[in-house]
């Protein structure tokens, strides 16, 4: 039978990525984390980690087990809230995934509602890009995601959240830029600064100009929306954003956006959970903020 404690300390330490940062989120020494993980190594008669100088990687079954262990102590946590709310307790902890865009621009009003309202509920916001949060949310790290590309995998329910429009944007000194009505044929040949792959912005933007029948021409690719900003204001090139992250840039006269009279972008923005996981309290409390906010 496995030891659930040991089991614990390993899979705290596969997550952190190394004996001390685990031992300093478990309140426990260095030494007692790596002796307990040896412990569990020895009572199933395999390797579970590879140490190496920079911290640790599983192995194989270490991998395997961290994932059950993910699971187990998932549903353990929302057993927990859900006795605590009979209890009348609002109390918890909720871990939330995100799309770039939307961590960043769209969910802290949000989150700061939910958190004056729910003041004993923990947040935890994490923020990559659509194909991260995808892979997190399935490996249970997360109890709720927001996305802004298409988004399939087997178990998640993906559902409708709100719309978003993706507008084309450029220095206000380049040539495209003069306030004339723009048809997609005028950004043939321009130079285009995009998101990384895995982005969900970069998807639906490529998908919308290989419609209208435009060849990207590719000059730079950056790993955020603020640095694609940063380049466009600084005359490396255009390129197409969400209109939630330009407020203040337009505001500044440091971005113009480009009018286009034959392309409209918009897309659907969605909410991603587990299929087969309910819904935890404090879960239910946040989307009743996100859907209403």
């Amino acid at each position: 039978m496995l030891n659930m404690h040991l089991v614990r300390i390993f899979a705290t330490v596969v997550d952190l990525g190394s004996f001390t940062r685990a031992a300093e989120s478990l309140s426990i020494s260095q030494s007692a984390a790596s002796r307990d993980v040896q412990e569990l190594e020895r009572q199933l008669g395999m390797p579970l980690l590879e140490r190496r100088a920079r911290g640790v990687t599983p192995t194989e079954a270490g991998a395997l087990l961290a994932a059950h262990a993910r699971r187990i102590f998932d549903i353990e946590r929302l057993a927990e809230e859900s006795l605590a709310a009979l209890r009348g307790l609002q109390r918890g902890r909720l871990a939330i995934g995100a799309s770039s865009t939307i961590g960043i621009y769209m969910l802290p009003p949000l989150l700061g509602a939910f958190g004056r309202r729910y003041p004993g509920i923990e947040l935890f916001l994490d923020i990559g890009n659509t194909q991260q949060i995808v892979e997190r949310i399935i490996d249970h790290r997360l109890d709720v995601a927001f996305l802004e590309g298409p988004a399939e995998a087997h178990g998640l329910d993906i559902l409708p959240w709100r719309e978003d429009e993706l507008v084309v944007i450029a220095a206000p000194d380049h040539p495209l830029a003069g306030g004339q009505q723009l048809t997609t044929t005028d950004l043939a040949g321009a130079a285009f600064v995009l998101r990384e792959a895995g982005s969900g912005t970069r998807e639906v933007m490529e998908q919308a100009l290989v419609g209208a029948g435009v060849e990207v021409k590719t000059v730079m690719e950056l790993g955020s929306t603020e640095a694609v900003k940063q380049a466009v204001a600084a005359g490396l090139g255009i390129s197409i954003v969400s209109r939630y992250t330009i407020q203040l840039e337009l505001a500044a006269g440091r971005l113009a956006v480009l009018p286009l009279g034959d392309l409209r972008i918009r897309r659907r923005l969605t909410r991603a959970q587990l299929a087969d996981r309910p819904a935890s309290p404090a879960l239910e409390m946040w989307l009743g903020v996100a859907q209403g906010g």
